[in-house]
């Protein structure tokens, strides 16, 4: 189970992106802007999760593509 943040940064849209923790994302957030999420078997549970904090949440295109919905 792959681990998953959050950046507690919007985007200019207004969306947190969700990434995953395996040093693949083209764009990753610094790491004081990232909010653990935890294990989560897929990505729609992470989003799932950060929606619990930030209701406008989606997955990042580059690193959770699955869950990239905007």
């Amino acid at each position: 189970m792959p681990n998953y943040y959050v950046n507690q940064n919007p985007q200019p849209d207004g969306y947190h992106e969700v990434h995953v923790d395996d040093n693949s994302c083209l764009h990753p957030p610094l790491y004081v802007n990232r909010v653990p999420l935890g294990w989560h078997s897929n990505c729609q549970s992470a989003v799932a999760a950060a929606k619990q904090r930030y209701i406008l949440s989606d997955g990042c295109a580059y690193c959770v593509p699955n869950c990239h919905t905007r």
